[in-house]
């Protein structure tokens, strides 16, 4: 074996192409390589040949060529190679580079303190690399460079850092051991080792680590090429928390009260035993996607020994929050309060960036037909909904309400929004929950927090048309009462402005903390309303609070007087909460993992409930199952509240650089 070794401290550069063929290297390489070779083995006079720190490194083994052909050559500033005229590069050692665009070997002098590579100018087709030491086996044709080492792969856009970095010209391979940082088109993966091959650019990375966009992705191993990577059994971490809270709102108050902390510092309120892990079969991470960049498929919750399949899982990571759309999920619910409760699935397909189509054929069980008969307790529903951030649409029935409800809502200028609904629950402002026939309106709200001993004031404006139902309030018999047992079927319609102004104060006293503690303050409100038939009317409410924190129970209590004056021609938005009222609403905290409670709110005035739920949150704290009934509006709540943080295991990750028609089984290649 013939080896040449230098350990000079100073780093060193070598340019080796990516493959040349032996003939032109023989007839072109011969008369730039035997000298340094000669010079040592065969000169009389060892003393006159002094070492530059550069190694030598040729393309084809023992070469055996007289000396007096070496001609050294410098490189210009335009590129152009030429023979040396200067006496100084005689003292310093070629180093041999190629350019896989010409065909050609050139040589490149350097300076014997080298120490730095230039990315600017690594040519396309060539491997530039550095290191403290190296070593060339010239009967196995390998270079060893071990000690900081760096390689520069030119047309991959790579570049390699190591503790050694061996590299075969036999089989056009590099491999990298020890502290492996591997950069590729601005995504850094560090590891244990690295091969690469150069002639096929398939690569094969051992315990991997890499940064994807705002995850982090550690697995056994990583094989890629130009199209992609593959990761094999490993886990990705995000950056964010994935949060999916539905029906929050009708969850027990204080559990509401603690999810909706989760939501603005859901880092703080990760268990530090998790209750569920989310692995998955495979996830294909398409990086040139902007929405819908993850694809989860063959995804399940494991609850200790016990699992539960979720299918196929289309998320949008990267962004401020992380977003998940899956295709195929259960439905449990009112169908837009359609009546009784509702039972399906639901069909979910992600369109654009941020918007969402979904359908469900469900069967609906219980309701009353809006014409205030009986019929049958069961029959079949449906449900077809699309949603983004500025706009919604709904369109839903009930084959034992016999009702067809629709609504519509988007933004239509900063803080102004419009609303439309057919037979559909529509909120308003101080009045709750009001629901006409048909309802075509726009509303703005503004709300001050700047106000003296104001916690908010808030102004509400509206207008808009409105046709009314009165047989609609026959969702219950005291939904019926509340309105005055309307026995007509005439359907007035009108046009109407509205105003309201609705005031929180700051607590009047505050004794404690929210462990224990109690604090009061004030809510009130004025609402002033005209109608295009002539009439008008005024609403004014005024209600004291207490607010209580007892260990594990939490529960809001007040008293409400109230004044009504004028008419509306209209059945659906007269006020049911009578000139006197009073309601209680919290929960008890059982255990970390049940949670009851509800509301109850009264007319001392009719002498009738005007508000009564019933609600529980079942669970534990990062997955929990909110199921409610609310006795007045005859409808069934169900939501999964989850929140979800640990890293998600996978057995195989692709990751993506660019489409590839929707194969998403496709691979990186390997090594």
């Amino acid at each position: 074996m013939f080896s040449t070794r230098n350990k000079y401290q100073a780093r060193f550069t070598i340019f080796v192409r990516h493959a040349l063929p032996l003939s032109m290297l023989m007839t072109t390489c011969l008369p730039i390589l035997t000298p340094a070779y000669a010079s040592i083995d065969n000169a009389d006079d060892k003393s006159t040949y002094s070492p530059s720190g550069m190694l030598l490194l040729p393309l084809t083994p023992k070469l055996d060529v007289p000396s007096t052909n070496r001609v050294p050559v410098s490189i210009s500033d335009s590129g152009v190679m030429k023979p040396s005229s200067n006496p100084e590069h005689n003292q310093s050692q070629p180093i041999l580079g190629t350019s896989a665009e010409k065909g050609e070997v050139s040589a490149q002098t350097f300076d014997n303190d080298t120490s730095t590579i230039d990315e600017n100018k690594t040519l396309k087709g060539t491997i530039q690399i550095i290191a403290d030491d190296t070593e060339f086996d010239q009967d196995k044709n390998t270079f060893l460079g071990t000690g900081n080492a760096v390689a520069i792969i030119g047309d991959q856009n790579s570049k390699l850092q190591a503790d050694s970095i061996l590299y075969d010209q036999n089989n056009q391979t590099i491999d990298a051991r020890g502290n492996v940082s591997i950069l590729r088109d601005g995504q850094l993966t560090s590891g244990s080792a690295f091969k690469f091959n150069v002639t096929s650019d398939e690569y094969l990375i051992t315990q991997p680590e890499t940064l994807i966009e705002s995850a982090q992705v550690i697995a056994r191993k990583s094989t890629g090429n130009k199209i992609g990577v593959a990761f094999k059994d490993g886990t990705m971490d995000m950056s964010s928390p994935f949060i999916l809270y539905k029906n929050l709102y009708n969850a027990p108050l204080g559990y509401r009260e603690e999810a909706m902390e989760g939501v603005r510092h859901p880092q703080a309120y990760l268990p530090e035993h998790p209750s569920f892990k989310f692995k998955a079969r495979k996830m294909v991470y398409e990086r040139y996607k902007e929405q819908g960049n993850l694809t989860v498929l063959g995804g399940r919750l494991e609850f200790g020994d016990f699992s539960v399949p979720v299918g196929t899982m289309v998320c949008t990571v990267g962004q401020k929050d992380t977003k998940a759309v899956m295709p195929i999920t259960p439905y449990i619910g009112n169908n837009l309060w359609s009546g009784g409760m509702n039972v399906g699935v639901q069909f979910n397909t992600g369109v654009g960036k941020e918007s969402m189509l979904s359908w469900s054929p469900m069967v609906q069980l219980g309701g009353r037909p809006s014409n205030n008969t009986s019929g049958p307790s069961i029959g079949l529903a449906g449900r077809v909904a699309f949603t983004n951030p500025n706009f919604q649409a709904h369109l839903a029935y009930g084959s034992v309400s016999n009702l067809l409800i629709a609504d519509l809502k988007g933004r239509v200028w900063r803080t102004i929004r419009f609303q439309t609904g057919i037979n559909r629950f529509l909120p308003d402002g101080m009045l709750g929950m009001t629901r006409a026939r048909l309802a075509l309106e726009v509303f703005n709200v503004h709300n001050v927090y700047s106000i003296p001993y104001l916690g908010s004031l808030t102004f509400r404006t509206t207008a808009g048309w409105y046709q009314d139902n009165p047989q609609l309030v026959y969702i219950s018999s005291t939904y019926a009462k509340l309105h005055g047992n309307p026995n007509t079927t005439v359907m007035n319609s009108a046009y109407k402005v509205q105003q309201q102004i609705m005031f929180t104060t700051h607590p009047l006293f505050n004794i404690g903390d929210d462990r224990w503690g109690i604090k009061s303050y004030i809510y009130g409100g004025v609402a002033a309303r005209a109608y295009s038939s002539g009439t008008a009317s005024t609403i004014g409410q005024l209600s004291p609070i207490l607010d209580i924190h007892a260990s594990r129970v939490r529960f809001q209590t007040g008293y409400t007087s109230s004044a009504v004056g004028g008419k509306s021609p209209f059945v659906f938005d007269q006020y049911i909460q009578g000139q006197n009222s009073v309601f209680v609403q919290g929960d008890v905290k059982i255990s970390k993992y049940l949670s009851v409670g509800g509301m109850t709110g009264y007319n001392m005035t009719d002498k009738l409930n005007y508000a009564r739920t019933l609600v529980a949150a079942i669970g534990p704290p990062d997955f929990k199952l909110i199921i409610g009934k609310d006795f007045i509006f005859n409808n069934y709540r169900v939501g999964f509240n989850v929140l979800y943080g640990q890293p998600t295991q996978f057995d195989k990750l692709v990751f993506k650089n660019g489409p590839d028609h929707g194969q998403l089984g496709s691979t990186a290649g390997g090594i």
